[in-house]
């Protein structure tokens, strides 16, 4: 006769277990899972009431005082919930993220800790000599009675207990709400089928939990390698590391302006989740990560004749050696007897041009925005001067160096002493392209003109840059960041939330027209996010108070700056002016930019489109 009934609830079982492993297969919210597993619990074995448990493990290393706790996850109680009034609201809501210690007293904890199973039937009738018992403090405080109570482990897999899952009072037939007077009247213990089917369930939360801390830490594994690579290059040069903190702040304002855009050309701009974000914000932390590969000299350089110091003090010392000629020249003319008068008139004149020669080629040194070919000859009138040198210049050298040194040597070395030029280009100055320098492979698409040299370092050539302080080899070498970045970005294996990476960290140096680097798309193949990490990237560069080659921008310097990049289509229009009409620009100014730089911006003078230039 009892056979039937049990039929029917080890069918319904099987058939609410497949529906939570449906369930588990398409759905990735942990708390659902949770909320569904325990409801079918309780379903399945008539309960009253039902929680689940999971272990917080403690984190010794940044609190050695911590220990392992035990939190409410997952609560449901009927009775509770029946008679609760709109203020107290749901059982749940009053005990959810209630933690205690993980400790052998309570029930959960004995259970936690030891993996036993512990069906009780009547709760306040525990054997006071067990090493565990019953807390009735939730009871008083609910004005409830707990009787039958079935505790199980949640183990996973590998055999570690991330949980527990504990059901309470097992009905008596259709009885609804459980009340300190009856409830020992309407509830009954659970029998050996309810703990089979319940372990399958506790088992099937376990999943739960594995999987979630599972994908959970593959995602602080990707942001602890982000925080590595931003930090790496925050070590390596901080004159660019707050660079990489701010613009994915800037980009994000951006970002959340222009999904908050009701019409016009942004109007249906959207990250559709959570994780179409997270994949924005990665892109945007991740967009200077070919940085790591650039020389700190050339991303720092901030004179002409910068390397890894600053070549201008061995320049100074050959005029200090002429100055001293001339000294020389007129104490030796003393000591034959010439005019002393003459002698004077001549070392005077020739300090006064030494010294403007050389104040001339340290403010060359120095920048700017143009250095034009009258500069230029000047320069090479002075470099013509000539300064004798004694001793060896071939020794004392690094292996490399060396062999650049001597490959133009005659077979017996110099004769010393030698004549020197003041300035010069010399053969060795000229460091070639090694094979792992040359161009990457074809399938990426790059489309940008690589100088025949890696670097050279010729002094007369380095002080006639007409712009800045860069050569053409040392502006390929630092835009050269932008294909390592793409490089090393799309050779990561990411997950499918994250394939577009890659995208979003390279395309900041394109422009509308095609003209920018590396790949010379247009605005056509750049998506909305690459296009605002652009106007992010330019807009830090120019406010960023951090770099030792120019002074911090004003914010109506910048602004202005922002719309010639906007005028000459290097930027997108329409982003430009909502970064401007959504007030952007001064919400970053707020946060990032000293007082002294933040001034009013007037910014009717910039909405108004003037016609394309290019």
């Amino acid at each position: 006769m009892d056979q039937q009934p049990q039929r029917f609830q080890t069918d319904q079982a099987l058939v609410e277990i497949l529906e939570i492993a449906t369930a588990l297969s398409s759905a990735s919210d942990l708390y659902a899972l949770l909320h569904l597993i325990l409801s079918k619990s309780r379903y399945l074995t008539n309960s009253d009431a039902g929680s689940i448990f999971l272990v917080e493990r403690a984190d010794q290393n940044r609190d050695p005082q911590s220990t392992d706790q035990l939190w409410f996850a997952v609560s449901q109680n009927a009775t509770l919930d029946a008679r609760a009034g709109v203020d107290e609201g749901s059982f749940e809501a009053r005990v959810h993220d209630i933690r205690f210690p993980l400790t052998q007293e309570r029930l959960v904890g004995w259970c936690a800790l030891t993996g036993d199973v512990l069906n009780i039937p009547d709760a306040y009738a525990l054997d006071p000599n067990l090493p565990y018992r019953f807390d009735r403090t939730m009871d008083r405080t609910l004005d409830y009675r707990a009787v039958s109570i079935l505790t199980l482990p949640m183990r996973t897999t590998t055999g570690e207990i991330v949980g527990v899952l504990q059901l309470i009072n097992r009905k008596q037939g259709e009885a609804t709400l459980i009340e300190p007077a009856n409830a020992l009247a309407l509830t009954r213990p659970y029998d050996s089928l309810d703990q089979t089917l319940i372990e399958a369930l506790a088992s099937q939360a376990a999943v739960c939990v594995e999987r979630t801390q599972l994908f959970e830490s593959q995602q602080q594994l990707i942001d602890s390698i982000i925080a590595i690579l931003a930090g790496a290059i925050d070590a390596k040069s901080p004159y660019t590391g707050g660079h990489c903190e701010r613009v994915p702040e800037l980009a994000t304002l951006l970002a959340e302006a222009a999904e908050a855009a009701t019409d016009g050309p942004l109007a249906d701009f959207r990250f559709e989740t959570p994780k179409a974000w997270r994949e924005f914000r990665i892109g945007a932390w991740l967009h200077d990560c070919g940085k790591v590969t650039t020389p700190e000299y050339v991303v720092d350089k901030a004179t002409k004749l910068e390397t890894n110091y600053n070549r201008i003090h061995e320049i100074r010392t050959r005029f200090e050696v002429l100055l001293r000629d001339a000294q020389i020249a007129r104490l030796e003319g003393l000591l034959r007897g010439d005019d002393p008068a003459q002698l004077n008139q001549a070392y005077e004149l020739r300090k006064q041009q030494l010294e403007a020669d050389f104040t001339f080629i340290a403010e060359s040194n120095l920048g700017g925005e143009f250095f034009g070919p009258e500069s230029v000859e000047r320069l090479k009138g002075i470099a013509v001067q000539t300064w004798q040198r004694h001793f060896d210049a071939t020794i004392g050298l690094a292996w490399e160096e060396h062999e650049r040194r001597v490959a133009g040597l005659p077979p017996g070395g110099e004769i010393l002493p030698v004549e020197e030029p003041l300035l010069a280009d010399r053969p060795w100055h000229r460091i070639p392209r090694h094979e792992e320098d040359m161009p990457p492979d074809a399938r990426y698409g790059f489309k940008m003109d690589m100088p025949e040299d890696l670097y050279n370092q010729g002094e007369i050539y380095n002080l006639s840059a007409s712009r800045g302080t860069l050569t053409d080899e040392e502006r390929y070498k630092i835009n050269d960041h932008i294909i390592q970045t793409i490089i090393m970005l799309e050779n990561l294996p990411f997950p499918r939330d994250l394939a577009r990476v890659a995208e979003y960290a390279g395309g900041h140096h394109e422009t509308m027209l095609g003209t920018g680097y590396p790949r010379r798309l247009t605005k056509e193949q750049l998506s909305i996010p690459a296009r605002i990490m652009a106007i992010a990237d330019i807009f830090e560069a120019l406010t960023a108070a951090d770099r030792p080659y120019k002074k911090a921008k004003t914010l109506s310097e910048s602004v202005a700056i922002l719309a010639g990049f906007r005028n000459r289509q290097h930027i997108d229009a329409d982003l430009f002016e909502l970064f401007l009409r959504s007030g952007v620009y001064r919400v970053y100014a707020e946060r990032f930019l000293k007082p002294e730089q933040i001034d009013d911006v007037d910014i009717a003078a910039y909405l108004e489109r003037p016609v394309a230039q290019v």
